[in-house]
């Protein structure tokens, strides 16, 4: 294993160099992994595709152990036991940034869970008025240094990288160390720095979930236009695709959209050819899977259905703005008492979806959970009697 030669990286602040390693040895990543056990913090990102698949596919991993950057081709090697140890070691520190993605695709390709994360992004929100701050905008912010971005949507599953996505990815992970510095220091001696740390934690433990779990019907689009039976009938259908998409790996769109769901639950056709006269169903879909949504339709007309409440159309629920404004005054005096901005415990857009979810039924918002539930329950359930029946 030896530096790559075609770039130099220097250390944030100082004139250090930096050394960039390409790993695609299973003995080197099994050797660096086990120098990594011992290490205070890790900065780590990830490169991916998943444009065409339901879990996203891992094409890089980069490493800074704050003297060298590692990175590590996922093409080539299997994951080390050593590193899940890593991944899962409270004792050593794992900076990345906006990380949900970078979780979920560590636990779906390689079964790495994450304990002891530090996310830039989140930290960035806790301290500032800024929701979803950007890598590049990050480092620029708190160091002064410009980040190019340019090779964020190329190929990376493509072999052999250019020079100029192998410093892309270098880069990725070089100035998080210096992020976490400043960052961790701002957040020293905060009352709100508990919440930080559990929310760290919470996104840990919902990138294994968001793998793991189905996901609630009640989210589809167009599912409104259902009535009761015909939403057990796409209840059905939706499970259905989310375990083919699930099993063949495929995105739910490329094999049946939302909006064909719902019109076979409201047409319930008894043949190919009543399928092929429903609109915007790709014909390869029809080839592939009409006989199964056959099948579930007449298990459906078999058997008495449990009929399972309708999900109501925003725009029908009258009240919710009202609604959500109380929640909103709420979320900013919690907020204030707890030294936390309010963007921080929660935002406009799931203030108005937790509304609509307390007056409907419907599946609440994922931040409806942990800690912010635990401050916020109790006074907007006590406002909730007034709007919900």
């Amino acid at each position: 294993m030896s530096p790559l030669d075609s770039f130099e990286l220097f250390l944030p602040g100082a004139s250090k160099r930096v050394p960039v390693f390409y790993v695609d040895s299973q003995i080197d990543f099994e050797s660096v992994s086990k120098q990594w056990l011992d290490l205070p913090l890790l900065a780590i990102d990830t490169e991916f595709e998943r444009r065409t698949t339901y879990f996203a596919k891992l094409a890089l991993l980069q490493v800074f152990d704050g003297q060298a950057i590692y990175l590590i081709d996922p093409l080539e090697l299997s994951c080390t036991d050593s590193f899940k140890q890593v991944m899962i070691s409270e004792s050593t520190v794992k900076i990345l940034h906006s990380c949900k993605e970078d979780l979920e695709v560590l636990y779906t390709e390689w079964g790495c869970r994450v304990e002891g994360l530090f996310d830039t992004q989140v930290a960035y929100q806790f301290i500032n008025q800024e929701l979803s701050i950007g890598y590049a905008k990050l480092v620029e912010t708190l160091t002064n240094d410009a980040v190019d971005k340019e090779q964020t949507k190329s190929d990376w599953t493509k072999r052999p990288l250019t020079d100029k996505q192998l410093k892309y990815a270098a880069i990725d992970v070089l100035y998080l160390v210096r992020c976490f510095t400043l960052l961790n220091e701002e957040l020293t001696d905060k009352s709100y720095r508990p919440f930080f740390e559990q929310e760290c934690k919470e996104l840990c433990v919902n990138a294994a979930a968001r793998a793991d779990n189905l996901s609630d019907y009640r989210d589809a689009n167009d599912v409104w236009h259902l009535d009761a039976e015909q939403l057990a009938l796409f209840k059905a259908l939706f499970d259905w695709r989310e375990k083919v998409a699930r099993t063949d790996n495929r995105t739910k769109n490329h094999i049946i959209r939302d909006q064909g769901l719902v019109e076979i639950a409201q047409r319930q056709p008894s043949s190919i050819t009543q399928i092929k006269k429903i609109n915007d169903i790709h014909p390869r879909s029809i080839r592939l899977y009409s006989e199964q949504w056959l099948t579930l339709i007449q298990a459906h007309q078999k058997t008495p259905f449990a009929a399972l409440e309708v999900v109501v159309d925003p725009r029908n629920v009258d009240v919710n703005k009202q609604f959500s404004q109380k929640i909103e005054s709420i979320v900013k005096q919690v907020a204030k008492e707890n030294e936390l901005l309010t963007t921080a415990l929660l935002s406009k857009r799931i203030i108005r979806k937790l509304g609509y979810a307390l007056l409907t039924g419907a599946a609440p918002p994922a931040a409806w959970s942990g800690w912010r539930k635990k401050l916020l329950s109790e006074p907007i359930s006590r406002i909730s009697k007034q709007f919900v029946n």
